[in-house]
């Protein structure tokens, strides 16, 4: 979410779900071909650039999907991680709408354009990855603030069906036939509209399965009321990938934590 809008922390700090640890998946080792996916909100202030550069670097997902990039960021990225991805995309939008996405093979835009709902530009493409073609959607989806800035309970439960509408709007754009992961900055919990949406469309949030008590994004709202601490970055899978094990990474400074998630294909009957 975008940085510059702390009063939106408060009223998502009343708003949050409160999440358990019971019927954990345990990781799976991989036993074939697979894919690591890493999506990661890197804060368009770019707050200690060189701590993200080095945890990008140490991750070595095959598929990077970033939020809030810049020409700043790219910039730093492009060169700082050539040897590590020669194929890079970076799609800059003013303010926090940039996106890019970092590939160790190549891919292709199946869409890219304005949101018709959100702040924020919609992308899908199509990766190569080590499992085969994957679909992946890069997403950062509208804050708990109205267009007119203000924000509040009335503001976070009128954002949550924007957030459902740009859901949607991705997923016209997602061949339902074919391997889809949908991956970013939710700017919502596994509780939200747009979660739901991708999960009646029969998409599994992949980090629940394995941690649910790990924040991915944290706020600080001064010394009296502490830190608060959210699940907005997402990655959810369709039915025809199996997810081997997904974990928060705890580096970087900025105010969201990269996830990274290990995937397969399902074998076909």
């Amino acid at each position: 979410m975008r940085s510059s809008i702390p009063l939106c922390a408060l009223v998502l700090s009343l708003l949050g779900c409160s999440i358990g640890g019971v019927g954990l998946r345990p990781p799976e080792p991989p036993a074939g071909p697979h894919f690591t996916l890493l999506t990661y909100n890197v804060n368009y202030g770019m707050p200690r650039p060189d701590l993200a550069l080095a945890t990008l670097k140490q991750a070595d997902a095959d598929v990077v999907c970033l939020q809030e990039t810049s020409e700043a960021w790219e910039r730093l990225l492009r060169p700082g991680l050539a040897d590590v991805y020669p194929f890079m995309v970076f799609r800059h939008s003013s303010g926090a709408g940039g996106v890019a996405v970092l590939s160790k093979r190549p891919f292709r835009d199946v869409h890219y354009g304005p949101s018709k709902s959100g702040w924020f530009p919609l992308w899908v493409i199509a990766a190569e990855t080590p499992a085969g073609p994957v679909q992946v959607a890069n997403v950062h989806f509208h804050p708990a603030v109205t267009e007119s800035g203000k924000v509040g309970v009335g503001a976070s439960l009128e954002t949550r069906y924007v957030r459902e509408a740009e859901a949607q709007e991705v997923y016209q754009h997602i061949d339902s036939k074919s391997p889809a992961v949908f991956a970013g900055d939710f700017n919502e919990e596994e509780s939200g509209r747009a979660v739901a949406f991708l999960g009646s469309r029969g998409f599994t949030d992949a980090l629940s399965q394995f941690d649910r008590s790990s924040y991915t994004w944290e706020w600080s709202v001064g010394s009296a009321s502490g830190v608060l601490r959210r699940r907005f970055d997402h990655i959810l899978y369709s039915p025809q990938l199996h997810c081997l094990s997904a974990r928060v990474i705890k580096a970087g400074a900025s105010d969201h934590y990269p996830v990274l998630g290990v995937f397969e294909k399902r074998p076909v009957d």
